[in-house]
């Protein structure tokens, strides 16, 4: 389980992932918010859960603080965590940013997402 989040300790992963050569992105289309790699993440809070019912279930990675550490993509059942190039995602706050489509239900109802 993950040491607690707090300013400082968020100011270090932030720092530490700032170097990260590679994040990871979530494929909503085959996500089925069943939390195996929130589970397996070592960084409290990169990976969170949306929705308010199974219909829009789902996870986004936040890229701030994803060190690229990969135990998401290996773990996740259903292989919708890919790896990918840090640069590629450059400008995106969280993996919600950088999918390929807004077809999830997640985009027509933006609220299903904590602030």
């Amino acid at each position: 389980m993950p040491a607690p989040q707090n300013d400082a300790r968020r100011a270090a992963l932030v720092k530490g992932a700032s170097k990260a050569k590679i994040k990871a992105n979530v494929d909503l289309a085959g996500c089925t918010g069943c939390e195996v790699c929130i589970a397996v993440c070592p960084v409290p809070n990169c990976i969170l859960k949306f929705g308010d019912d199974p219909s829009n279930f789902g996870v986004y990675v936040d890229y701030e603080i994803c060190i690229g550490c990969q135990l998401c993509a290996k773990d996740c059942p259903w292989e919708t965590i890919k790896m990918v190039p840090t640069s590629t995602v450059n400008g995106h706050s969280s993996s919600l940013e950088s999918q390929k489509n807004a077809d999830h239900p997640v985009f027509a109802k933006p609220q299903l997402v904590a602030e």
